[in-house]
């Protein structure tokens, strides 16, 4: 693989997800750039935190993790979420009023923005009308990115039709999963299965590449001209994907940026997503 000096930006959440017995920093954003970094892109995460420990911490993990901050300081708390683990499968609970649901349009954060080749998003970090405003604002400003790379990670109540529609309008890569399809193809009134819907959805915004993942099952890919490629994956129980879409999504875009075929980037993130489901399962 040639590797391209690719430079790519996260902007949204920053969290701590507090487990029963520890920590770690989290949120769609950082997971993701922590496998374009680790696959050679030099990555910002364009987001807020509080004037407190947590805020501290997360700007110290970021430099552990190479992810360049681009970080504002609020009078809100740093983003917490509280995970727990009910039978098999992992839950976790937001708390609202963080400091990332306030992130200001910065000097920095424009500048950043638009020096960098790709930019990832999510549905929940525009939960709030500040963030909201701000990161469709910064998404415009990208108008020169290769890829804008939109990750349904729809969660909670957090999420509007509007706000997903101007997001997909904006976007050339969307990724979802089997419950968010429900969801959007629900919110969206399309017809038909899940091929059908993924199908329609990437001719209907112009997408470059649509990501369907079903559970820890399999994943589908659909790129230029309606290639498909897919992964199928045994032996992988749902309970140990928390935060493994992230993963194959860093993984992903990485891998095409440089270069790779649709195939060989799909392989090379499944794999990146089933290391996280064997790393939460030893944990």
């Amino acid at each position: 693989m040639t590797q391209r000096n690719v430079k790519i930006a996260g902007i949204g959440e920053v969290v701590y997800d507090i487990f029963p017995a520890s920590r770690k920093i989290g949120g769609a954003p950082v997971d993701f750039l922590h496998q374009a970094q680790i696959r050679g892109a030099t990555t910002f995460l364009v987001s807020a935190i509080g004037a407190d420990d947590l805020g501290r911490e997360v700007v110290s993990e970021l430099n552990k993790l190479n992810i360049n901050p681009v970080l504002a300081i609020t009078p809100y708390p740093t983003g917490r979420v509280l995970v727990y683990k009910n039978d098999d499968t992992f839950c976790a609970h937001i708390l609202e009023n963080a400091a990332w649901d306030y992130i200001p349009a910065t000097n920095n954060a424009e500048d950043c923005i638009k020096k960098v080749d790709a930019i990832y998003y999510g549905s929940l970090a525009l939960r709030k009308q500040y963030s909201s405003d701000t990161i469709l604002d910064l998404i415009d400003i990208a108008e020169n990115c290769e890829y804008k790379f939109f990750d349904a990670n729809f969660r909670q109540n957090y999420y509007t039709k509007e706000t997903v529609i101007k997001l997909l309008k904006k976007s050339n890569i969307l990724k979802l999963n089997a419950d968010e399809l429900k969801i959007m193809k629900n919110m969206l009134n399309l017809r038909g299965n899940a091929v059908d819907v993924c199908l329609k959805l990437k001719k209907d915004y112009n997408l470059k590449y649509l990501i369907y993942n079903d559970a820890a099952k399999e994943s589908k890919i659909w790129g230029i001209d309606n290639t498909e490629t897919v992964m199928k994956n045994s032996r992988v129980h749902q309970a140990f994907a928390y935060g493994a879409g992230n993963a194959f999504a860093g993984a992903f875009l990485v891998s095409i940026m440089n270069g790779l075929s649709q195939e060989e980037a799909h392989k090379i993130a499944n794999k990146a997503g089933l290391e996280i489901c064997k790393k939460n399962k030893d944990s």
